[in-house]
């Protein structure tokens, strides 16, 4: 009788271990709640439909983006825009245009002609005179201010300058005596400028070509106006 009790338990126990798993079998493949909510209605056919939508088709009708597309249309358009840009330099700038070489040699104003010498014939010989003008003076280009009271005039030789230098009192004012020799030098061609004095003195040099001559005035105790020239004449001989 007990063993018989124990059979009928074991098959009852063994129908109900086959009913649960058959339980569980159909709620692991009943779908969940989440699959159904992101189904859309317009998906299932409507009433009196006699088709449904096409495979490969949304439900608003568009087609389903194929494999190797970008969801804004664009497949490979980043790789072509960047190739058109290859004539840009790598910073991202415009590229440089080289220009052509310059073939023909850019020509200026000509070389200006010196001057024709003011001097001309043997040099006159070196020396140095007080009171008076030496000997060989080149009077006809440097002329004194008329009533000058010489202190001292020399000339010396180097090559073919000759180099001049004189002193003298003048009972002038320090501009006329100055204006005295600027009228003179630039009758020869001469063009002047101001030059570096002294306090309490005005200078000016007068330039013609490689010729230079600087004169110097100053105030004396008394009033009048000493001068002191220096000069270098080209000179060209015979």
């Amino acid at each position: 009788m007990m063993a018989r009790r124990l059979v009928i338990a074991g098959v009852c126990l063994a129908v109900l271990i086959a009913a649960v798993a058959l339980l569980f079998d159909q709620l692991a493949a009943k779908p969940g709640p989440v699959a159904q909510s992101t189904s859309s209605p317009t998906s299932s056919p409507g009433p009196g439909s006699g088709s449904s939508a096409p495979a490969g088709t949304t439900s608003q009708g568009a087609e389903a983006p194929t494999s190797g597309s970008s969801p804004s249309g664009g497949s490979s358009g980043g790789s072509a825009e960047g190739g058109g840009d290859a004539g840009a330099s790598p910073s991202g700038g415009q590229a440089l245009e080289v220009l052509p070489p310059v073939t023909a040699t850019p020509t200026g104003l000509p070389e200006p002609t010196p001057p024709a010498p003011l001097i001309t014939g043997a040099l006159p010989e070196p020396g140095t005179a007080s009171g008076e003008v030496v000997d060989g003076w080149p009077a006809g280009v440097l002329t004194l201010p008329a009533g000058t009271t010489i202190g001292s005039t020399s000339m010396s030789t180097s090559g073919n300058i000759l180099q001049v230098a004189a002193d003298g009192i003048v009972d002038k004012p320090r501009a006329e005596v100055l204006g005295s020799f600027r009228d003179s030098l630039v009758s020869h061609g001469f063009w002047t400028e101001d030059a570096p004095a002294g306090e309490g003195a005005m200078a000016a040099r007068f330039v013609r070509g490689a010729d230079t001559v600087t004169v110097s005035v100053s105030t004396t105790g008394t009033g009048s106006s000493r001068f002191q020239l220096l000069g270098s004449l080209h000179t060209s001989a015979d």
